[in-house]
């Protein structure tokens, strides 16, 4: 039977239809994180991978003379792995690889082969070079960002229900627009490894990183759901009521999971300020997090975390408990894994005022710290890379002295600031922890208070807002500890709104207009109080545990010299109380 020209018309649309179809099923594609500009990870093999229907035949090509082949599963995804070039530093050349399946061609173009590292967290991880909150120096440093060898990768922020397949972003180089946006801490660590004399090879960062995140939202739901306690913890919370920044996996799935298995040297760690109150519950998850994501990954790469920052949360400046040290406690539980490190970052601050601020504005040296790590023990840097790292202690008299690891010290021990050693307690057997003296001799500290006649333990850095500067000399910070195993902080309490982190040996000057002063101090047998306004005055002198020790009453005159002789040595605080005006609290010392 003859077919008509109309029908004849008909089958062949049909069969344009159906190998039109057939073809558009064999395109192959691949995901964001392989694409124009990226790093890919030096003399290693790094997975290449994409979809396309069962069946479908890709073919890779590189610039560098490889080819090889990968078929797509019947799950839609074609994987295989390429061998890169040894990166040689000074030098930076260009690679293209080339994708081919049945129906189109991928070039991927202006590659570099280098060192390529991821960088997670929350808000002190997002925190862009050039923020609104202002990173130090920044419009100083964004101008001066022009490294062309340094690729920058931001993973769009988002979460999902499921595991993704792909995520947005782009690969660019480094210059003052795309760095300027661009995790400050992360091109910190990437300007420091990359303009390292020894290395200087290419360097690919990836952020992915999320303000506001709490651990459990970083972890593969089925992680969390096989370990009792996890489960107990975050997953049979109720969370109707929740932000995607603390509903388990959300992130995982949405940032984390379509990176893998991109090739990473490492990934720097910056989390925590959402967990506060985790304690041992957080280390558990910080471990199952880490295993998982290196058994995903088919990598056993470094893990370098950062120490969540001294922060007081509401407008008082008692520095008095230690919910935070207690955390940092948490947070170095991940160093039981293999090659993790933690960065202390209590020395950081720019002022006693950023201790009200979540996000501290020196990120640089949180980079140059992490990056000092990964020079030292990823590539074999002869440096130091840590500060001095608690080791022993022991009772001498009325003294502890405080022994370090030799490895810890560099060229020994010294003061940030050039002055006195702060943020020690001591504690007797009654567990009150008081402010104490510490002074360097040699290569240990020595820490005493009058108030303690016979010490039996010692806190460093072991409150929620420490301020340190304790350093060695390649200008490395000392390490929170504390000696004891106590649960509880029983430090002294203080009435007054004063800071009691630790004795001063300067004079304060209250900054009103005409500021009050309390002085000399130290002092001996007297002080003098100058500046008082008319009226009504009242000086009550403090000891470290909030007891009053002398009540006066303050005649109107300009100086009132105070007889202070009966007072036995030690740090005070001086309370002044004004009629018609705030009070006043200094901190003095006999």
């Amino acid at each position: 039977m003859k077919l008509s020209i109309k029908k004849y018309r008909l089958l062949f649309v049909f069969c344009l239809i159906f190998v039109g179809q057939q073809i558009k099923a064999q395109v192959i594609t691949i995901p964001n994180i392989i694409s124009n500009n990226m790093v890919l990870q030096q003399n290693t093999q790094v997975p290449v991978w994409g979809w396309a229907i069962e069946g479908t035949i890709v073919q890779i090509t590189t610039s560098w003379g490889q080819t090889l082949s990968a078929v797509a599963s019947s799950k839609g995804k074609w994987m295989t792995s390429i061998q890169t070039p040894i990166a040689f530093a000074g030098q930076a050349p260009v690679y293209t690889i080339t994708i081919s399946g049945p129906a189109n061609i991928i070039t991927i173009s202006n590659i570099l082969v280098g060192e390529v590292w991821l960088c997670s967290g929350q808000s002190n991880m997002w925190f862009p070079l050039n923020s609104g909150l202002m990173v130090v120096d920044a419009a100083n440093e964004v101008a001066a960002a022009n490294y062309p060898s340094i690729r920058l990768f931001t993973v769009t922020m988002a979460d999902a229900a499921t595991p993704a397949s792909n995520c947005s972003g782009s690969w660019a180089s480094c210059t003052p627009s795309t760095a300027a946006t661009f995790t400050a801490v992360g091109y910190y660590f990437a300007r420091e490894i990359f303009n390292n004399k020894a290395l200087n090879v290419p360097v690919g960062m990836i952020n992915d990183s999320y303000y506001g995140t709490s651990i459990q939202a970083w972890i593969k739901d089925s992680v969390l759901r096989s370990d009792a306690t996890l489960k107990t913890k975050y997953i049979d919370k109720d969370y109707s009521t929740a932000n995607v920044y603390s509903k388990p996996s959300l992130i995982y799935n949405a940032m984390i999971a379509p990176v893998i298995p991109f090739a990473i040297k490492g990934v720097l760690w910056y989390q925590g300020e959402a967990n506060p109150g985790d304690g041992v519950n957080y280390t558990k998850a910080n471990q199952a997090m880490l295993k998982d994501w290196r058994v995903d990954w088919g990598r056993d790469f470094s893990f370098y975390a950062v120490q969540i920052a001294p922060y007081l949360s509401t407008g008082v400046t008692k520095d008095l408990e230690a919910h935070r040290a207690y955390f940092h406690e948490a947070q170095s539980g991940i160093q039981i894994e293999s090659k993790t490190e933690i960065v202390p970052t209590c020395d950081l601050l720019i002022n006693a005022d950023e201790r009200y601020n979540i996000h501290p504005t020196n990120k640089k040296d949180v980079g140059i710290r992490l990056a000092s790590l990964a020079l030292a023990k990823d590539y074999s840097q002869i440096m130091q890379s840590t500060g001095p790292v608690y080791q022993s202690f022991f009772v001498e008299g009325n003294k502890i002295r405080i022994n370090y690891k030799p490895e810890s010290l560099g060229s020994g021990l010294q003061s940030k600031d050039g002055k006195y050693i702060t943020s020690f307690r001591i504690a007797g057997s009654d567990k009150l922890f008081y402010p104490a003296w510490a002074v360097i001799d040699g290569n240990t500290v020595v820490v005493s208070s009058t108030y303690v006649i016979n010490p039996v333990a010692v806190r460093f850095a072991f409150t929620d807002a420490a301020m340190t500067n304790l350093i060695n000399k390649e200008g490395f910070a000392a390490y929170p500890f504390r000696t004891d195993a106590w649960v509880e902080w029983p430090y002294p309490y203080f009435t007054p709104n004063v800071d009691m982190a630790e004795p001063t040996t300067g004079i304060i000057n209250n900054s009103q207009m005409n500021p009050v002063q309390v002085y000399p101090n130290p002092f001996n047998d007297y002080i003098c109080i100058s500046n008082l306004h008319e009226g009504l005055k009242i000086v009550n002198i403090y000891d470290v545990a909030g007891r009053i020790v002398r009540y006066l009453t303050v005649k109107d005159s300009f100086d009132n010299k105070l007889d202070v002789s009966n007072l036995e040595k030690g740090t005070y605080i001086v309370g002044i109380v004004q009629k018609n005006h705030p009070s006043v609290f200094f901190k003095i010392s006999k």
